[in-house]
């Protein structure tokens, strides 16, 4: 199953494609800070065949076509990076990629069926014959409310929208791509990146720790397996092993980790925690990487006692950037 979003640029964007949730992929290396708030799971409901293109004569995909602007539903509103969506009459879906020199953007496909409520929409990329199946709406402020978590490609729709769910707020009618954007084919980029095993490798654990994010947003708890995480990962690879361990600090955090197959590559921990703060209880990210090849992965690092302090990886490895 590919990814929808494989790559999403700092993700701060990175540009990541379809196969785990819509955006989790996509957002894996945003800042890595989320509010975590307990809620309902959805619960799966048979798919419905939306419209293969928006129709102009109709009220709500009128409504939806033009250009939207919101954040990432994880990331707390002082951190998140605005996302923008376009939808243009032909059934085509732009992302807009943040924090990126020149203006880049990821092309799906889309259609949508106004008539069950709340409403369906389907997003694919040229190559892969399932479609993310979702659920939107539009609010009474005139808001579009989309599900992205929990999303993924061959799975069964959404029934309900959970507090993972993104709001978008229209910002223009325009269906045109601003001047001068570059527009990536998602197919490609996960080809490249299959290409170089390292930055594979660096991409699945921060998906990984992005997931465990949304799952303890949804169960106040971390997946103890990939597949819990439901995130489309496969335990190994030509080149990799991917696992979740526990942590020694038990329920509080876990630990993610790709061992390299291969001595010449390098190995990745990737660690995701909680804490309190003013009351709110926030999740937090990091990954650390062999600073020279290994088929073993570092150690667990050694977490901040404050908010302001980073996570300290052992000897023998560093701390990537988010």
């Amino acid at each position: 199953m590919p990814k929808i979003f494989f790559y999403f640029g700092k993700l701060s964007i990175a540009s990541k494609l379809l196969n785990s949730s819509v955006f989790i992929s996509l957002l894996m290396t945003l800042d890595t800070t989320v509010l975590a708030q307990k809620t309902t799971p959805p619960l799966p409901s048979p798919s419905l065949s939306p419209q293969p293109s928006p129709q102009p004569t109709n009220p709500i995909s009128q409504k939806l076509l033009g250009q939207w602007e919101g954040q990432d539903s994880l990331s707390p509103p002082k951190d998140a990076p605005n996302l923008t969506l376009i939808f243009t009459p032909e059934g085509k879906l732009f992302l807009l990629l943040p924090d990126f020199n020149k203006l880049v953007a990821v092309e799906f496909k889309y259609g949508i069926n106004p008539a069950p409520k709340p409403m369906h929409m389907d997003v694919t990329i040229s190559n892969n014959p399932k479609p993310v199946l979702t659920i939107f709406e539009f609010t009474a402020d005139d808001q579009l409310r989309l599900q992205l978590y929990d999303t993924n490609s061959g799975q069964p729709r959404p029934k309900a929208f959970t507090q993972t769910a993104s709001l978008f707020k229209k910002v223009s009618d325009n269906t045109r791509l601003p001047d001068n954007t570059k527009v990536i084919d998602p197919v490609g980029v996960e080809d490249q990146t299959r290409k170089e095993p390292e930055v594979d490798a660096k991409q699945i654990i921060g998906l990984m720790n992005r997931a465990q994010q949304a799952y303890y947003l949804e169960y106040s708890k971390f997946a103890s397996t990939i597949k819990q995480l439901q995130a489309g990962i496969k335990p190994e690879s030509e080149t990799y092993r991917y696992q979740v361990v526990p942590s020694r600090q038990g329920s509080q955090s876990v630990i993610n980790i790709a061992a390299a197959k291969k001595p010449e590559l390098k190995s990745y921990t990737g660690v995701v925690f909680f804490r309190k703060v003013n009351g709110e209880t926030l999740t937090y990210s990091a990954i650390c990487e062999t600073e020279k090849p290994s088929t073993i992965p570092p150690v667990q690092p050694q977490l901040p006692t404050k908010e302001s302090q980073p996570v300290q990886c052992p000897a023998g490895s560093i701390l990537l950037k988010p």
